[in-house]
């Protein structure tokens, strides 16, 4: 095993070693994966688009200054605009953003509820939460160079999320540093983009988190492909933990792509080797969990309990969505496939160990939204994810302007039975209403309607909660 993980981190450097070696130059792509990560704006990826200057792949000759009379004789070092700046080459730029969101929610549960869930105690029937509160800075050097730092402050605890530096190809782009494996059209939308407050039940529960890694991936117009090897104990360090590795891939096609209208088909595939611990001798716990679908109430209706013995497990998705104008339409199907060690379940659970060494865990979500203003989601084919949502007019009560509203519909289903010991399996299906106001591209305010049926061993219970979001971003 040990020799294994040597090929492939062999293997892995070599390609991070032999990618850069064939790249050449072809701005449009480059262009395209700025203006999707953020760095550029539409005006100014428009701006560049249109420079006729071939010096410099990110070489403008529309930088803007803000000086009263034009500069002659200057060449100042830097532009400055909103949250960003530019060096005068266009070979620079320094961007500082964030978000902050604002959680609040109420829930009715049947008295059932905490057996299923399996906790001591009824759950609260409302709370308030910040559920994400991320500030970063990213941008790019030397024309070719992309990097990324962004930490997240919720919970009351300082995190890495993005952490990274990049090198930008003709058609393709390799990074390295902490980042999302790449894995399902929701979980790789950025949270500020997606839908609802949260992904659909079977995605939340069972995509993987983000991790120390180098992961290669296109820059192609209607299609993107994506294949990374990753750790498996994000940034800490644990010296008797061999902290396992993953292999994780991912495809999608846009046969047809034009602005709101839109078709896309993916799939992604990942192989993870658990991590062990050889202080106690005896495999991680693997953690599968989705909640309620508000994190300000957390009540743990799959996954409440890790499953143990986990030698090694497999993850698969197949995924699709469908646009057309203001009407949009997305599906995901997520299945994990986990290998148990016989031996190390006989510890851990003894006489309650599940007879089984191989367990599955499945669902799937499917989508409805649309938009009540006219605008439409924003679709990006070159890496088969959505981006912010631009309301046609907004908000502006003296002039008539509302902004945009947008009203959307899903089913979730997850069926979790299988565990690593009888009794704490679980199952849900859930059902969300969405109204979401867009103010302006940089303001969101989401409000969800809920209903769950779960269900542990033989004993169901339902529940409703109402849940807000305010998202600022910048």
């Amino acid at each position: 095993m040990k020799a294994l993980r040597k090929t492939a981190a062999g293997l892995a450097v070599a390609i991070g070693m032999a990618l850069p070696l064939a790249a050449v130059s072809d701005s449009s792509d480059l262009i395209d994966t700025l203006l999707q990560k953020g760095i550029l704006t539409d005006e100014e990826a428009a701006s560049l688009r249109s420079t006729q200057q071939p010096a410099s792949r990110f070489q403008r000759s529309d930088v803007k200054y803000e000086p009263a009379e034009p500069i002659d004789d200057d060449d100042p070092a830097i532009a400055v605009r909103r949250f960003t700046v530019d060096s005068s080459d266009g070979q620079h730029r320094f961007r500082i953003r964030g978000r902050v969101q604002f959680d609040a929610a109420r829930g009715d549960f049947d008295d059932d509820i905490a057996f299923v869930a399996r906790q001591a105690h009824e759950p609260p029937e409302y709370g308030t939460i910040i559920r994400r509160a991320r500030l970063g800075a990213l941008g790019y050097m030397y024309g070719n160079w992309e990097w990324q730092l962004e930490v997240d402050f919720s919970d009351q605890e300082v995190d890495f999320a993005n952490a990274y530096v990049a090198y930008l190809m003709p058609t393709g782009r390799l990074a390295i540093g902490h980042f999302k494996e790449p894995y399902s059209l929701e979980s790789n939308t950025s949270s500020r983009r997606i839908t609802f407050l949260e992904r659909g039940a079977s995605v939340d529960a069972m995509r993987p988190s983000r991790q120390l890694g180098i992961m290669y991936s296109t820059l192609r117009q209607n299609w993107h492909g994506a294949f990374g090897f990753f750790g498996g104990e994000g940034v800490s360090i644990n010296r008797a933990v061999e902290e396992g590795y993953a292999f994780s891939g991912r495809l999608t096609v846009s046969p047809w792509a034009d602005g709101g209208n839109f078709l896309h088909f993916g799939g992604s595939a990942s192989h993870r080797q658990n991590a062990f611990d050889k202080e106690q001798d005896i495999w991680a716990p693997v953690r599968m969990r989705t909640r309620e679908g508000a994190r300000a109430i957390d009540l743990r209706l799959i996954g409440r309990d890790d499953i143990e013995a986990v030698e090694d497990f497999n993850r698969f998705v197949l995924e699709a969505a469908w646009g057309i104008g203001s009407f949009s339409l997305q599906a995901e199907y997520n299945r994990v496939d986990f290998n148990l060690d016989e031996t190390a379940k006989l510890i851990a659970h003894g006489t309650d160990s599940n007879p089984s060494n191989s367990l599955t865990m499945d669902g799937f979500s499917i989508q409805a939204s649309h938009f009540l203003t006219g605008e439409h989601r924003n679709y990006r084919p070159s890496n088969g994810t959505f981006g912010r949502v631009t309301p046609q007019r907004n908000f502006d009560p003296a002039s008539g302007n509302w902004g945009a509203f947008e009203i959307a519909a899903r089913y979730a289903t997850v069926d979790a039975s299988e565990h690593s010991r009888i009794g704490r399996g679980q199952e849900m299906d859930h059902y969300t209403l969405g109204l979401n106001w867009y103010p302006n591209p940089d303001l969101v305010v989401k409000l969800n309607l809920m209903q769950f049926d779960a269900k542990r061993d033989d004993v169901e219970s339902e529940g409703r909660v109402v849940a807000a979001r305010l998202q600022y971003e910048f």
